[in-house]
Order: structure tokens, then C-alpha cells, then sequence
């Protein structure tokens, strides 16, 4: 007999269904942190229904971020310049097939049209949808809205299928060609006011590591436009040198990994990397990492005022972990 379960539909009376070749559609289109904190819910849903195919939707740019995860069986990949056009193409392609569950993670208007007339049975939106977004979509506990952010997309999960999860993602990662050695990784850069340590920190933070842990290499890593920002001899600047597979490698190499609230941050920590996160200001409780090894460094008197981290404490953190 084939195994069975408890699906939600719109009249939220519950109705049984064979978990055998059930087609999932995830919807998170963006952006790189905010995908990283919901591929957790691939695993999750493997678990659930072992025998299930996961399509992820994401806008051009993070698909190789997706691909990284070895629970997600299928990609649509949405253009976002093409405007209308490029939803269309995505809705064209998502009505291809027949869905059993449709998630949308992102919980915006578009996601949610997306969502609403994609060929799938059941719809559930995460919680705390947006721009009205909840009209279309049913929302998924609205009462979690304000929670860290991976277990609100959990929780998504769990609406459907009763259960709790252990928090993990299945990562691939190919060799690392660019980094060799003894190095961490300093990923300086993040988008949004208030969220970036001060440059002349980063530099004595740079000369701590080059007086008290001798032979250790620093790999800068960013976008193009990042390059050439912390101008020194002492780093290894790969700023616009990786796209993200080679990132993800890089990132895996290394003995700690030392940056902002940004998106490759979080994918060092879920690859199990000692990831030291200099906050800012951000909400702490709903975007820190909550996978992996990591220390959280805040100002807590004054959260916006991220230069009163001291390098000291910074550089003492990532002893800690590299001892």
C-alpha cells in the first residue's frame, strides 16, 4: 500500500494522498541570504516524502545557488528583466506541470500570482505575506511572521505535513582551483545602510591575523564593484573572481570565514564553516544564520552603530574557533 499523508487544501479540511512521485514547485526567486535560509526546506520536504521531485523557481543570477543544494531536482529560472514578459515565461513553464504542492516562500504579490495560477493543487504561503499577497494565498501560521527567518519557511513545511524537522541543507561543493593552504575568508560587503563594518577596522583586524596567527592567508571575497576596496598586500583579493560555485568552494576551504549580514556569509555558516557575523543594523532575530558554527558580534547598546565592534573582539572569535 502506498504510503500516505495529510495534505491542506482550500477548504482546510484535510485529505489523503500518495506520497509516491508527489511534484513539489518552491517559489523563492531571491535573494542570495534569503535563499540560503530556505533551502532547508528542500531537505525537509525529502524527508517528508522521499520519493518526491522538487522544482525551485529563482530569478537569474542565484540559480547556481540553487543547483549547490542536492535536494532540489529541477530549476525554473525566472529573468526579472524581461518584466512581464519574464513572468510569463515562468507562469508558461510552471503550467507545464501538474504540482501537488506549490510553497511560496518569497510571499510577495508576484510570487504570489505566480503561486495562485501555476498547475498545482494546493498553495501555502509563508508567513507574514506581503503586498496584499495574502488575498491570493493562503497564509501559512501568520502568528510566525516575526521568527528567524529559516524556521519561518520551516514552519511553511510543517503546515503541510504535521511534522518537525531537523534544520539542515545537503550541500555540493567541487574543488576549490583558487585558495590553497592555511586561510579564512573576510566578506566584507553587504547590501543596506547600517550593515558594513568600517574599512579601517577590517585593516586592523587584518594586521591582528598577521601578527598573532602567522601563515594564515585572507581571502577577500565580493562582487566586481568590491574589488580593489581594502587596498593591501596582506589579502588576497578575489572580489568578482568567483561566481557562486567557485565561492561556495572557496568558502568550504577555509578555517573561518569573517563578515557582514549578507548572503555568502550564511552559506559559509551552512557549510559548516566558523562563520564570525558582525552585525549591524539589522534585526538580529529575525536574519541571523541558524545553521553551521557561528558567533553573532553586536553593538548592544547601540545596534546601528556597527564600528563599535572592536577588531579585538572580532580577531578573538576567530582564534577561538581555529584553536
Amino acid at each position: 500500500m502506498a504510503k500516505t499523508n495529510v495534505r491542506y487544501c482550500a477548504s482546510m479540511r484535510p485529505c489523503i494522498f500518495a506520497s509516491i512521485n508527489m511534484k513539489i514547485l518552491i517559489i523563492k526567486p531571491s535573494s542570495f541570504g534569503d535563499i540560503v535560509q530556505a533551502l532547508p526546506c528542500a531537505n525537509a520536504l525529502k524527508l517528508a516524502y522521499p520519493d518526491c521531485e522538487i522544482t525551485w523557481v529563482v530569478f537569474k543570477g542565484w540559480q547556481d545557488l540553487i543547483s549547490l543544494c542536492s535536494d532540489v531536482d529541477k530549476i525554473i529560472v525566472w529573468d526579472r528583466k524581461k518584466g512581464i514578459k519574464g513572468f510569463f515565461e515562468v507562469l508558461k513553464t510552471a503550467r507545464q506541470t501538474e504540482y501537488d504542492l506549490i510553497f511560496d516562500l518569497q510571499g510577495l504579490l508576484r510570487s504570489a500570482l505566480l503561486a495562485k495560477f501555476a498547475n498545482g493543487k494546493n498553495q501555502i504561503g509563508v508567513s507574514g505575506m506581503k503586498e496584499f499577497s495574502g488575498i491570493l494565498i493562503k497564509e501559512a501560521y501568520p502568528e510566525n511572521a516575526k521568527i528567524n527567518a529559516t524556521l519561518r519557511n520551516l514552519k511553511t513545511i510543517s503546515f503541510i505535513t504535521k511534522k518537525e524537522f531537523p534544520v539542515n541543507v545537503n550541500i555540493k561543493t567541487e574543488s576549490n582551483s583558487l585558495m590553497d593552504g592555511n586561510y579564512i575568508s573576510l566578506i566584507p560587503f553587504a547590501r543596506g545602510k547600517g550593515k558594513d563594518w568600517n574599512i579601517e577596522n577590517y585593516f586592523k583586524f587584518i594586521d591582528l591575523i598577521i601578527k598573532r596567527l602567522p601563515g594564515l592567508k585572507i581571502a577577500v571575497l565580493g562582487s566586481k564593484s568590491d574589488y580593489g576596496k581594502i587596498n593591501s598586500d596582506k589579502i588576497i583579493d578575489l572580489c568578482g573572481k568567483t561566481d557562486i560555485k567557485q565561492l561556495a568552494s572557496v568558502l568550504a576551504g577555509s578555517k573561518a570565514a569573517v563578515g557582514a549580514d549578507t548572503g555568502p556569509m550564511h552559506l559559509s555558516s551552512v557549510l559548516q564553516i566558523p562563520s564570525v557575523f558582525i552585525f549591524g543594523d539589522s534585526d538580529i532575530n529575525e536574519t541571523s544564520p541558524y545553521i553551521g558554527r557561528f558567533s553573532l558580534l553586536i553593538n548592544k547598546d547601540n545596534p546601528a552603530d556597527i564600528n563599535k565592534v572592536m577588531p579585538e573582539e572580532v580577531f578573538s572569535e576567530v582564534e577561538k574557533w581555529i584553536k
